[in-house]
């Protein structure tokens, strides 16, 4: 039984010499055959096949895929969307079993890129913060990276904006503004403004912010990663950041900077302001990301009081990040 099998294995690995041509088409990525070979978690599905070629087939059926696992002794299949040159720490030894590599892992190519962070890290609990290409489920979708905080607050967050700020040790003056500055529809036909970015930010010092039009795609719950003041995540009520809509949210703090107000939340979003949208607690700011740089100043106010002096102040490389999921 055991040549048998070992016969079987080997023709197949003919097949794939003869059809190389044809799949190397099919698969950027080599495929390559290993006995006795075992990735650890990362399952797809399993089912039971006759042949190592039916696990095959139903690998390249399904897009997620990545490499198989084939138990020759029980004849069940695993699908799985990573892959040992990912995850060399996942590789054990089995007997009897044959690991394929097949296309490149989930996220680490435009051929195979995630639907969002959030779906990833609900895919899989184990995933790592890092820059993955993206798709969203659309015909017209092009693929594009994007960087995923896999680790703050349950994970599963898109970066979507990360800035600065142009006057940080003159924090009142009226020259300081957040930059640059998202293309959300804020009438810029009036003063002295910020750069605008659309270039997609790949770390949170990139300093840039993808198309606005996108972020709804992504989710509709925000959040806040400032290095100056508290970091609060809300989720929407009447009021819609991605939606550019003014109302009620619901915020939480979700991690403690600042000495004083480490309790405080905002609960208002106001996308009417002269300068930027604000998060307010009730009608005061509480972190106003303006980027009028003649008027305005970019309040990050853990007291939700508006000051412009409960923020931390010499802090090497100000700013902050916002995400969404």
């Amino acid at each position: 039984m055991f040549r048998m099998k070992t016969q079987l294995v080997f023709v197949f690995m003919l097949f794939l010499l003869k059809h190389k041509v044809t799949y190397a088409t099919m698969w950027p990525t080599k495929q390559y055959l290993e006995k006795d070979v075992y990735l650890q978690g990362f399952t797809l599905e399993s089912s039971k096949v006759e042949t190592i070629f039916a696990c095959y087939r139903k690998c390249e059926d399904n897009i997620n895929c990545a490499s198989i696992n084939m138990n020759l002794t029980n004849k069940t299949c695993e699908l799985k969307y990573s892959t040992k040159t990912r995850h060399p720490e996942k590789i054990v030894s089995q007997q009897n079993t044959i690991y394929m590599e097949i296309r490149d892992a989930l996220g680490f190519s435009p051929h195979k890129p995630i639907l969002s962070c959030k779906w990833f890290k609900n895919l899989d609990n184990q995933v790592k913060s890092g820059v993955y290409w993206m798709k969203f489920n659309e015909i017209s979708s092009a693929p594009f990276e994007v960087f995923c905080d896999m680790t703050t607050d349950g994970g599963g967050w898109t970066l979507v904006y990360s800035y600065t700020f142009t006057q940080y040790t003159t924090f009142t003056d009226g020259a300081n503004a957040v930059t640059p500055i998202p293309n959300w529809p804020v009438d810029k036909s009036s003063g002295t403004w910020a750069p605008q970015s659309t270039t997609t930010p790949l770390s949170e010092p990139s300093h840039s912010a993808m198309d606005f039009s996108l972020w709804k795609k992504i989710g509709n719950e925000i959040l806040l990663k400032p290095n100056i003041t508290n970091w609060v995540a809300c989720v929407d009520g009447t009021g819609s950041l991605v939606n550019f809509v003014a109302g009620s949210v619901t915020c939480r703090i979700v991690k403690v900077i600042t000495p004083t107000c480490s309790t405080v939340a905002p609960n208002t979003l106001d996308t009417t302001k002269t300068c930027g949208p604000a998060i307010l607690l009730n009608t005061n700011n509480y972190i106003y990301l303006e980027g009028k740089t003649d008027k305005c100043r970019p309040v990050h106010d853990p007291c939700g009081t508006a000051s412009y002096d409960n923020h931390l102040t010499n802090v090497a490389n100000p700013g902050g990040a916002l995400y969404v999921r």
